[in-house]
C-alpha cells in the first residue's frame, strides 16, 4: 500500500456507536507513525478518537488544545496498555492545563469536554466535581475500589439527579443504568429487601445477555446479600425456616437470594434436589460459600456410587473450582467436552494441582493424548501445571494446529521443552533466516528459545516488540551484543528507551559499553566504561540439555538505576479501569520482572502493545501479529469488503 493509500484508511476508520472499528493499540500508534507528518494532522476531526490519545502532545496547538480534547473523549482510555500507561497520565495532566483546572474540582463544561477522560480520574476528580460526573461513569468498563467509594459517597449526598436515599426505589436502581453492578452494601443498605429481589430479577438478565463477567455478578450479589445480612433479625437455627429448595424456587430470577444465610441456604437444600437441578443451580448459585454447600450435597447425593458421572461433571461450572483432589479423583473424565467443560476459563481459575489431576485423569484414559483440541481446552495457564514429561509426549502436528499457548506461568524447564516442539512444528531446517509467518506462529514459545535461534531472528528482519523480548530467558537476552539486539528489534529498537528502567534491560545495558549503546542512537544509558569489564551469566545450553555453562558476572553500577524519570504527581493514580494496578505504571504483563515508569520527556510515541491478538493460518494455528503494519494490512481487508459491501 503507498502511504496516500493508508492514510486514506486511517481517515475511514473514523467510526462510531456500533459501526466503530476496534483497533490495537499497536495499530493506533502505526496510525499515528503514518500522518503525525500530514498538514491536517491537527484537524483532529478526520482521525479516530482511539488514535488521538498517541499524539505528540506538543504539537496540538495550545490555542485548538479544546477541541483535542473533545474529539479525545470519545475514545476508549482502557486501550492503554501498562508499558504505555504514563501517557494517559500525561493525558490528564495536559487536560486540566488546557481548562485550567487547577485542583480537582471539575464543573460541569469541563465534564462534557472530558467525556470518557472521567473514567481515568482518581477518587478525588469523583467526589468534589459536579455531579454530572455520574452520567460520564456510566459508560466505564470499569472502576477501582475508590472510585467505587467515591461515587457512593456523591450518592449519598443527595445533591445529584438521583436525589436524598430516601427517595430512592426501584426507578432509581434502574436509572442508575451499569453503576449498580459495582456499588457495595452501603449503597444498598438504602432499600428495602423486596426492591432488591425486584431489582435482581431484572438486571441479572441483562448483565448476562450483556457478557458481563460472572465475577462481577458474583460480587455484587455478594454486596447486596451484606445489605441484608446487617438489617437481619433472624436467629439462625438448623431448622429450615425459608422454605424448602425445590424446582420451582430454583426457577425463580432472584434464586437464591431469599437465603440470606449460609445455613438457611444448606438446611433447606436437599441432595437429591441437587443432583436432578444441578445446571439451574448452577446458573444461579455464584458465590463461593454457596457454591461449596452444593458441591457438599452433590458428594452426599452420590455417596453410594463410585464415581460420579460425566454429564454431571460437565455441568459442574463454577462450582468445581471448590472441589478437592479427592472430590476430582471421583469424576469421571474420558470426554474431551468434559475436559473442555471443567476448563473454562470464565467459571475461575484453576489451583496447578487441581488442573493438573484433572488433565491427568482425563490422559489416564486409553486412547487420550494431548491433541490440538485438548490443547485449545486446557491453554497455556493449565498446561503449565503438567510435568516436562507429559509435555514432551505434544506432538509438533498438534501443536501446529492449536491456539498459541501463553506459557508465561511455565518453568523455564517447560517454556523449553514447548519451544523444541514448537520449532520443529513451525520452523524449517533448511534456513538460517526465520520468515515474518514464522516468527508469528512460534512468538508465544519464544519465552523458551536458545540463544541460537534468538540470534538467527536477529538476522530476519523480523522487529520483535519489547513484550515478547523482555519474556526471553534472562540469559538469552544477556548473550546478545548490541547489534544482535538492534537486530532483533528493527523498527520497534526506540521502544527500548521506554524499558530502561526495566530490570532485563537494566541488566542487559551493564553488560554493554555505553559506548556501544550511544551508537543506537536512542538515549539508552547504564553501559560500562570501556575500561570497565562484565562477563554476564549465560546458560548455553540448548533446550533439554542437562549441561551449562555458566561465567560469573562482575557486578556493576548502573548510572540510571536509581532515577526515574516520571516525577511528577500521576493525576490517574489508581484508577485505571483496564488494570487493577496504577495506570502510571510501565510493568510489562508479558514479562516476570516490573518496570519502572518511564514517563519521560524523551520517551518514544512508538509503542508496542504486549498483548497478542490471534489469527488463524497454517491449517488451523492461531498467528499472532507482531507490529502495528502487519495488523494494518488486515485492517486493510476488512476496510475494502465493508465499503464493497456497502
Amino acid at each position: 500500500m503507498s502511504r496516500r493509500q493508508i492514510r486514506k484508511l486511517v481517515k475511514a476508520s473514523r467510526r462510531k456507536g456500533k459501526k466503530k472499528v476496534k483497533l490495537l493499540e499497536t495499530q493506533l500508534t502505526c496510525m499515528y507513525n503514518y500522518i503525525k507528518g500530514d498538514t491536517d494532522a491537527t484537524n483532529f476531526s478526520l482521525y479516530p478518537p482511539d488514535m488521538l490519545l498517541y499524539y505528540d502532545y506538543s504539537l496540538v496547538p495550545q490555542a485548538t488544545c479544546r477541541s483535542y480534547f473533545e474529539e479525545v473523549s470519545g475514545a476508549d482510555f482502557s486501550i492503554f496498555s501498562s508499558v504505555l500507561s504514563y501517557k494517559l497520565s500525561a493525558l490528564i495532566g495536559n487536560a486540566m492545563s488546557c481548562l485550567g483546572v487547577a485542583g480537582t474540582n471539575l464543573s460541569a463544561d469541563n465534564i462534557l469536554v472530558l467525556g470518557n477522560m472521567c473514567c481515568a480520574l482518581d477518587a478525588s476528580y469523583i467526589q468534589n466535581s459536579h455531579p454530572s460526573i455520574l452520567e460520564k461513569l456510566k459508560s466505564c468498563p470499569d472502576f477501582t475500589n475508590a472510585q467505587v467509594s467515591a461515587m457512593e459517597t456523591v450518592l449519598l449526598t443527595g445533591s445529584t439527579a438521583y436525589g436524598a436515599p430516601s427517595t430512592w426505589n426501584l426507578q432509581t436502581l434502574e436509572d442508575l443504568q451499569i453503576l449498580p453492578l459495582y456499588l457495595t452494601e452501603t449503597f444498598y443498605s438504602q432499600f428495602d429487601k423486596r426492591t432488591k429481589r425486584r431489582f435482581l430479577r431484572s438486571f441479572v438478565k441483562v448483565l448476562r445477555r450483556s457478557g458481563v463477567q460472572k465475577k462481577k455478578i458474583r460480587n455484587m450479589k455478594k454486596a447486596i446479600r451484606r445489605s441484608i445480612k446487617n438489617k437481619s433479625k433472624r436467629s439462625i437455627g438448623n431448622d429450615c425456616t425459608v422454605g424448602t429448595i425445590t424446582q420451582v424456587t430454583i426457577r425463580d430470577e432472584s434464586f437464591p437470594f431469599d437465603y440470606d444465610t449460609i445455613a438457611q441456604f444448606n438446611c433447606c437444600l436437599g441432595a437429591e434436589t441437587v443432583k436432578d437441578n444441578l445446571a439451574a443451580i448452577i446458573a444461579k448459585v455464584d458465590q463461593e460459600e454457596y457454591l461449596s454447600v452444593v458441591l457438599n450435597k452433590l458428594r452426599e447425593a452420590y455417596a453410594a456410587n463410585s464415581s460420579i458421572p460425566e454429564e454431571t461433571v460437565q455441568v459442574l461450572g463454577a462450582g468445581s473450582r471448590m472441589a478437592t483432589t479427592d472430590d476430582i479423583s471421583l469424576w469421571k473424565i474420558t470426554k474431551i467436552d468434559t475436559l473442555s467443560a471443567l476448563m473454562d476459563s470464565s467459571d475461575g481459575e484453576w489451583d496447578p494441582s487441581k488442573a493438573n489431576a484433572i488433565i491427568s485423569k482425563y490422559l489416564s484414559k486409553e486412547g487420550n493424548s494431548l491433541g490440538s483440541s485438548e490443547l485449545n481446552s486446557v491453554g497455556g495457564p493449565n498446561l503449565c501445571s503438567l510435568d516436562p514429561s507429559v509435555l514432551k509426549t505434544i506432538s509438533q502436528d498438534s501443536l501446529g494446529k492449536a491456539n498459541a499457548l501463553i506459557l508465561s506461568n511455565c518453568t523455564l524447564e517447560k517454556k523449553r521443552e514447548m519451544f523444541t516442539i514448537a520449532r520443529g512444528s513451525f520452523s524449517g531446517r533448511t534456513r538460517s533466516a526465520v520468515s515474518a509467518s514464522t516468527y508469528q506462529l512460534i512468538q508465544t514459545y519464544l519465552v523458551g528459545a536458545d540463544v541460537e535461534y534468538v540470534r538467527s531472528l536477529a538476522t530476519s528482519n523480523i522487529s520483535m516488540d519489547m513484550a515478547t523480548f523482555t519474556g526471553l530467558d534472562e540469559n538469552v537476552v544477556l548473550a546478545l551484543n548490541v547489534n544482535e539486539v538492534k537486530g532483533l528489534l528493527g523498527t520497534n529498537l526506540p521502544e527500548l528507551k521506554s524499558y530502561e528502567n526495566q530490570t532485563l534491560v537494566q541488566n542487559w545495558a551493564r553488560t554493554q559499553t555505553q559506548s556501544d549503546l550511544d551508537t543506537l542512537g536512542i538515549g539508552l544509558s547504564g553501559g560500562r566504561t570501556t575500561n570497565s569489564t562484565a562477563s554476564p551469566s549465560i546458560t548455553t545450553a540448548a533446550p533439554g540439555s542437562s549441561s551449562t555453562t555458566t561465567a560469573s558476572a562482575t557486578t556493576l553500577t548502573n548510572p540510571a538505576s536509581s532515577a526515574n524519570p516520571a516525577t511528577s504527581t500521576n493525576p490517574a493514580s489508581s484508577t485505571n479501569p483496564a488494570s487493577s494496578t496504577n495506570p502510571a505504571s510501565s510493568a510489562n504483563p508479558a514479562s516476570s520482572t516490573t518496570p519502572t515508569n518511564p514517563a519521560s520527556s524523551t520517551s518514544p510515541a512508538t509503542p508496542t502493545n504486549p498483548s497478542i491478538t490471534s489469527t488463524t493460518g497454517n491449517g488451523g494455528a492461531r498467528i499472532g501479529p507482531d507490529t502495528g503494519l502487519s495488523s494494518l494490512v488486515v485492517l486493510v481487508v476488512f476496510m475494502t469488503s465493508h465499503l464493497i459491501l456497502h
